[in-house]
């Protein structure tokens, strides 16, 4: 046997898979807390590259470019602490307090319907279904009401259990920034030679669809989260602003978020005065419609190439495997993935 050095090349890279598999098993429950403030830090050091690098273009150095975005995100969070942030932090305690109010008139309202349901029995035998059918759904909408609250409670409980992870992102930010040209060169080098130049053209395409979609989105959902406080304060609704901020948040998610953005506007409306809730229902509507046919078109232009069916879909696995995190994330990667499966075939068919 000869032994060559593509033989000792294949050889050492394997070895090194093996311990890395080993090294990654052992210490896996303290790379779960360290990796998810670390892919925050790189989403956000993803996003805020292009403003950096268009400040270093005026001959200023990268570190105090840096300084100057993270300067000016500091004076956008202090002015929201100032002005938005009590705001919604004294909604939300409000909302808090009023939850067994809530709750409580969501169960008179109950019994008023299933008191209505009664008088059903008095139908022919024919209508029973109807009976049972209203009966079952109303009891699913009491379940998902009890749990949705649950999951608003709980979710304001983990921020602040997290507070270390909040911390360390800024930071790790910072140095992604800063050295991205190092990490960059270290990330090329390590692909093989071979297919370097396929990868960073594949690179370069996922970056300009997905660049171009998440920052679109995120203008979007800003102003979808204004219009909609707008009409909530015009409505007289409780909450408004809270109720924008989770429609605005909610809107990054195609299909589903306009729907998930307007339930807490609807139900919140529905206890208050349920003629308010139709209000709030054209509210909604009339933003989304603005918003689909004159925003998104002009902010977020194209569409990541992917067909409405494939959106939901996909969509529907992110949430089922990571919930709202990963219907965010799931239309990005998806696209990615195309873009990646189109480069195969191509060099495929070329070859």
């Amino acid at each position: 046997m000869k032994i060559n050095k593509k033989h000792f090349y294949y050889f050492s890279i394997g070895f090194i898979g093996v311990i890395l598999f080993i090294f990654l098993y052992n210490f896996r429950n303290i790379i779960w807390q360290v990796l998810p403030p670390l892919l925050w830090s790189i989403l956000f050091a993803y996003l805020l590259n292009p403003i950096v690098n268009q400040i270093s273009k005026y001959n200023i150095p990268r570190i105090w470019s840096v300084l100057i975005v993270y300067s000016f995100l500091i004076a956008i969070i202090f002015f929201m602490l100032f002005t938005l942030t009590p705001k919604i932090s004294k909604e939300m305690g409000r909302l808090i307090d009023l939850i067994p109010i809530y709750s409580r008139q969501a169960g008179e309202l109950m019994n008023r319907i299933y008191s209505k349901i009664d008088q059903i029995e008095y139908l022919p035998p024919e209508f029973i279904g109807v009976e049972e059918a209203i009966t079952e759904n109303l009891i699913r909408i009491q379940v998902y009401l009890v749990s949705f609250v649950k999951n608003i409670t709980t979710s304001i409980f983990n921020v602040f259990t997290h507070l270390i992870t909040l911390v360390l992102i800024p930071v790790f930010t910072f140095y992604f920034l800063k050295d991205a040209s190092y990490f960059k060169k270290k990330i090329i080098l390590l692909l093989p030679k071979s297919g370097r130049s396929s990868v960073i053209e594949i690179a370069k395409d996922i970056d300009l669809l997905i660049s171009r979609f998440i920052r679109g989105q995120l203008i979007v959902a800003a102003a979808v989260g204004i219009l909609s406080i707008a009409a909530l304060l015009l409505i007289r609704i409780e909450f408004a602003f809270l109720i924008g901020f989770i429609a605005g948040v909610s809107n990054v998610i195609p299909y589903f978020g306009p729907i998930i953005g307007s339930i807490p506007g609807v139900i919140i409306a529905l206890l208050d005065e349920p003629s308010k809730a139709i209000w709030v229902i054209i509210a909604f509507t009339i933003i989304q419609q603005i918003e689909s046919a004159i925003i998104s078109p002009k902010i977020v232009g194209e569409s990541v190439g992917l067909h409405p069916i494939m959106v939901i879909l996909v969509l529907i696995v992110g949430n089922m495997l990571y919930g709202i995190i990963g219907m965010l994330f799931a239309v990005p990667i998806a696209a990615s993935v195309k873009i990646i499966c189109h480069h195969i075939i191509e060099r495929i068919v070329r070859s």
